[in-house]
């Protein structure tokens, strides 16, 4: 008999974490598993996505506010009465904490799945800590078992008071096909990230300067949340470090795939990363990568020479540097090899199949 899982997410709006449940839900094997989704909050935009796949999905009718989370939590729990699923997996804070609790008190307790998709290095403000601290103490009692996305993230909960042992599973990527480098008289270096402190884009546009000293034939393409010519903080910095005619700025509205063919480098300047899915992305089309050593990034590219330190842009310019200077053959060598370790080791099936045959061992150990 199929094993009935229920998945539980704060949003399904485009990030991260909300793709990759949609990637672990198309994946999955539907002979082994029934599952469904469970959205907290009214923003879907992956709503119809994973409905085309025939998986019912609920999405609760709240914004995030604080004085909606009794309501969330009550209407939470009367869907997972009706579907009484065997499991039940949530994703992400506040849908570990508020769909942990509806779980909980059901006359019929599922096992409870926490997934952990970020580390700690963000968790910077005091209303962050405060939350943090309440997910730590329910930690305790709450979930039967923990999964995190990243070996650094896993890491960083042990160590601030988690108790149990929290296995990995990283992200995975579908294949792609792989661009196709060439000689340009002008080359590009991007990063798509959203304009938050974690991702680090000073340190990015600092790079961007140093770079720049030394070959002034490169662009470098900002795409993400913020990173528009409205923002007033990274338009002082292209200001103050003269970049202005030099970096190219676009909303989160442009396609991922038709930027990456443009691109001759990708990287991320991250200080703060669980695992990060766009390096991945990028390595899946064959575009050499240069990002920081955030997060799980080191296990992702394995490749030391592409990993270098947080916050110092001299070396993420000298990284990029290196690469550009290596000739048209050596890159594309190196953006294959990077291609050839996603297929390998994160495609998403591999994933996807790890996920199931840890989902069935927990009913049947």
């Amino acid at each position: 008999m199929p094993i009935k899982i229920t998945y539980i997410i704060t949003s399904l709006g485009i990030g991260g974490a909300e793709n990759m449940l949609y990637k672990l839900l198309k994946y999955t094997d539907r002979k082994e598993f029934v599952p469904s989704v469970i959205c907290l909050t009214s923003e879907a935009d992956l709503l119809a996505s994973i409905q085309s796949l025939g998986i019912e999905v609920f999405v609760l009718p709240f914004q995030s506010r604080w004085y909606n989370l009794p309501f969330i939590t009550f209407e939470c729990h009367r869907v997972l009465y009706k579907l009484r699923p065997d499991i039940v997996h949530t994703w992400l804070y506040h849908a570990n904490l508020l769909g942990g609790i509806a779980t909980y008190f059901l006359p019929h307790r599922p096992i409870i799945v926490w997934n952990i998709r970020n580390t700690l290095s963000g968790v910077t403000s005091w209303s962050q800590r405060a939350f943090f601290l309440l997910i730590k103490i329910t930690s305790r009692f709450i979930p039967d078992y923990i999964v995190s996305c990243s070996q650094k993230g896993a890491e960083e909960h042990h160590k601030a008071g988690f108790l149990q042992k929290i296995k990995v599973i990283h992200n995975g990527f579908v294949d792609n096909n792989p661009i196709v480098l060439e000689n340009r008289s002008v080359m590009r270096i991007g990063m798509i990230a959203r304009f938050t402190p974690e991702k680090d884009h000073y340190t990015f546009l600092k790079a961007a300067y140093l770079f720049l000293q030394k070959n002034t034939n490169c662009r470098f393409v900002l795409v993400g949340k913020g990173c528009n010519s409205e923002n007033p903080q990274l338009q002082k910095w292209l200001v103050q470090l003269e970049l202005s005619e030099y970096v190219e700025l676009h909303e989160a509205q442009i396609s991922l795939d038709k930027l990456l063919n443009t691109l001759d480098i990708f990287t991320l300047s991250s200080y703060s990363e669980g695992f990060p899915n766009v390096i991945g992305e990028a390595m899946m089309k064959g575009i050499p990568c240069v990002c920081t050593n955030a997060g799980d990034a080191q296990i992702l590219v394995e490749k030391s020479e592409l990993i270098v330190p947080i916050q110092n842009p001299k070396a993420l310019a000298e990284a990029w540097l290196s690469v550009l200077s290596m000739p048209l053959e050596k890159r594309v060598e190196l953006g294959l090899d990077l291609r050839q370790r996603v297929l390998e080791h994160f495609h998403i099936s591999k994933i996807a199949q790890q996920y199931d045959e840890w989902h069935w061992s927990l009913l049947y150990p």
